[in-house]
Parts: C-alpha cells; structure tokens; sequence
C-alpha cells in the first residue's frame, strides 16, 4: 500500500521517526499505527494477536510496519520479546505508545487474585517494564515522547471496574512521576484518556448483561457529544502529543471522552 507522510493535527510530520505501539493489532492501537505511518513514522507494533499483526503488514508494508508476537501478561515472553525489540531498534526509539489494555467488568468479590494479577500486568506493569527497557533507547532520540493510554476511568469511578479504574489510575500517576523525573533528558511523557470508545472491547462489556443494546443506548446517554467514540477520534491526539507540536507538553493528561466526565 502506498502511502505518504501526512503533517496531521498540529502540522507534524513525523517522518523518519521510529516508533513502538503496543496492543497494536486492534481498535485504538491499530488507529494509532495508522496515523503514525500516515505521518512518516516506522512503526514496531506489539500484540498477541498475530493475525492481527500480519494484517496491518499487508496494509502498510514491511518497510513501514514491523510485528512483534507477545503476550505482555507473560512476563518471560515479553523479556525475550524486548531483546528482540531492542535488536530491530538499532538503539534509537523516538515514540513509545504504551496502548495495551485489556478489562473486565467485575464485582469487588468477584475480582479473584488471578484477574488482578492479569489486569496490572497488561495494563500498569507490561507499560513500565518496557518503558524502563527502551530508555536508552529513546534518550539516544534526543527528542522522545512517551504516551500512555490510560482512560476516563482513572479519573473516575465506575462500578465494576474497580481493578480496571486501579490500573488506569496507576498509569496517569505514573505518567506524571516520569514526566518530572525524564524532564532533563528531553523525554516527554503524557496520557491520553479516552471515554467509551466504540471498539471490540467495548461491545463485548455491552454484551455482559445479555442486553447490549440498552447498555449501549445508556452509555451514549451519558456523553454530553450523544455518541460512542471511535478509535480514530484518539489517534490524531496521541500522534499530536508525540510530535515536536506539542514539545512543551509533558505530565499532561489529555481527556477525549465526547465530554462525559466535564459532567
């Protein structure tokens, strides 16, 4: 597929720029790749989902989009994974997309040990470790930026998602701890947060109760904007925030939620 560099919200091309997304074979993450090759960026995209990843290759070409199988809920695949991330890095990471994510909608009692394990190790601790992986990495940049897709959830509660609004509330915590402590490494660090985001995830949470039609109808209800979001009204923002547009940003957390939680 051909494709050229477009200078995208903000006026940035992000031409020749290297960049990691993770969870990067669907929904927000697939939109993320997408923008960030529409504006000139070689992307390295991990996800467990191989066929998924084998997809956005025919779409984008192998010279533009470079696949890496991993389960981040494995820790031992995702250390042999960095080694190989490291190696096709060549030593220079200029954006890091910490995106993966993965929730499930349950009571306090019914969160057993095994599901929280699960959730901070997708969400929190896969984040971190590659973050920490890749610092020399992105220091070699002289310009990196760091975006981490937390959600409206870490800003507010949401009955059955304790553990998910945990996560994601570690994450924006994290995110402006690091921003202060890279801040003289010229590494930003920034979240993104998104509302309800019209993806596979979300019909799937729609569908719990057997009613996804009146679960759907209630979320929209709470959007001030009367819609669902779509992974493309997140894409442009994460790109904006990785690109030299927005390089006095940095410990911010940016809200794209169509307005739910300004309610």
């Amino acid at each position: 597929m051909s494709m050229s560099p477009d200078a995208g919200l903000g006026g940035q091309s992000l031409s020749n720029l290297r960049a990691v997304v993770t969870g990067a074979a669907g929904g927000i993450g697939a939109a993320i790749c997408r923008q960030l090759i529409l504006q000139g960026a070689l992307v390295h995209g991990l996800d467990r989902d191989a066929a998924g990843l084998e997809r956005a290759v025919r779409e984008y070409g192998a010279a533009r989009f470079v696949p890496l199988v991993v389960d981040l809920a494995d820790r031992a695949h995702t250390d042999k994974t960095l080694v190989d991330l490291l190696t096709v890095l060549e030593g220079r990471c200029d954006i890091l997309v910490n995106n993966a994510g993965v929730s499930r909608l349950r009571s306090l009692e019914g969160s057993d040990d095994a599901l929280l394990d699960w959730i901070f190790a997708v969400n929190f601790h896969a984040g971190f470790r590659i973050t920490r992986a890749l610092l020399p990495a992105l220091r070699s940049s002289g310009r990196g930026s760091i975006v981490n897709i937390a959600s409206e959830l870490g800003l507010v509660g949401h009955a059955g998602y304790s553990v998910y609004c945990a996560t994601k509330g570690a994450v924006l915590a994290w995110t402006r701890a690091l921003a202060v402590e890279l801040s003289g490494e010229r590494i930003r660090v920034n979240a993104v947060c998104p509302g309800p985001v019209d993806t596979a995830l979300l019909q799937e949470e729609f569908s719990s109760d057997g009613k996804p039609q009146e679960a759907r109808a209630a979320e929209i209800a709470m959007v001030p904007l009367k819609r669902l979001g779509v992974a493309q009204d997140i894409a442009p923002v994460v790109a904006f925030l990785a690109s030299e547009a927005a390089s006095f940003v940095t410990g911010a957390a940016w809200v794209v939620d169509g307005g739910k939680t300004a309610r």
